[in-house]
């Protein structure tokens, strides 16, 4: 019993670790998408477009620091066979 809670706990651990260095990984890989795109805007766009990548950076550090699933898929039922129609159908 006492082996098996040592166990949980290291394997935990581990996996909190392993999800620490993904965020971190996905939060890194968007700041460099977010430098690029500013490389390739003019002066004064990069300045409004980096005050707005700051706050969207912001905004997905505490995205990723939400733990569980982002959908609970459980709850998403399908829509009405009726509810979609052929786009040609449309008027």
């Amino acid at each position: 019993m006492h082996q098996d809670r040592i166990k949980s706990d290291l394997t935990r651990g581990t996996m909190t670790e392993f999800e620490q260095k993904l965020r971190k990984q996905h939060e890194d890989s968007m700041h460099r998408e977010l430098e690029a795109l500013l490389t390739s805007a003019d002066k004064s766009e990069a300045e409004v477009s980096r005050k707005d990548f700051s706050g969207f950076k912001n905004l997905f550090h505490k995205f990723l620091q939400v733990k569980g699933p982002s959908v609970e898929w459980a709850k998403i039922n399908r829509p009405p066979e009726d509810s979609i129609q052929p786009y040609d159908k449309i008027k």
